[in-house]
């Protein structure tokens, strides 16, 4: 029996196959995501405990004072365990309550993962008092369960104009945080 082929068919089959295949590798995910804790009153209760680690403290990457308080970008590269649940945060601190309230009127805070924003739901913001007497708001997010591979993690604070947190003046514009994130198996 002979099996006749018809060229229309054929050149159909081999489009479909060469533009499947160009697609495919941006719809399957290299990596997927670490768990976000998105439940605000269990994040304190870990941030409570001794039982996590703040992902700054995994980078060997060490800047002055001087570099975090003037617009521009600092670059960090942690290695991630699975050991720990990781808490990351960008903060600010004031001399009081009022000046905090005076400062986020000029200050934005954008936290995304691998140039996906995070929203509300995992980026929880924190207020407490420090023991030197300072008043701070944290935007965190508490990370666990990472799959082994790279990760980009940025905060990006934008100044709309010269603030003051009572002890010092910062300069308007993006105050940048890139973690450079590796996870190995």
């Amino acid at each position: 029996m002979k099996i006749k082929v018809r060229p229309s068919i054929c050149i159909f089959l081999l489009v479909s196959f060469l533009l499947s295949s160009c697609k495919l590798p941006g719809l399957i995910p290299l990596n997927s995501l670490p768990t976000m804790e998105k439940d605000a009153d269990v994040l304190i209760e870990v941030l409570n405990g001794e039982d996590w680690i703040p992902l700054l403290v995994l980078a060997p990457e060490q800047y002055t004072e001087e570099d975090y308080s003037k617009p521009g970008t600092l670059t960090f590269s942690p290695v991630v365990t699975n050991e720990k649940p990781v808490y990351f945060s960008y903060g600010w601190c004031t001399v009081d309550e009022e000046t905090l309230k005076q400062n986020f009127e000029h200050i934005t805070v954008e936290i995304s993962l691998n140039g996906d924003v995070l929203g509300s739901d995992v980026v929880h913001s924190l207020s407490f008092g420090r023991s030197d007497g300072l008043v701070c708001i944290d935007f965190g997010v508490l990370f666990s369960d990472w799959p082994p591979g790279a990760y980009t993690l940025m905060a990006v604070a934008t100044f709309d104009e010269k603030i003051n947190d009572g002890l010092a003046d910062y300069a308007a514009g993006d105050y940048v945080f890139i973690y450079e994130i590796s996870v190995n198996e």
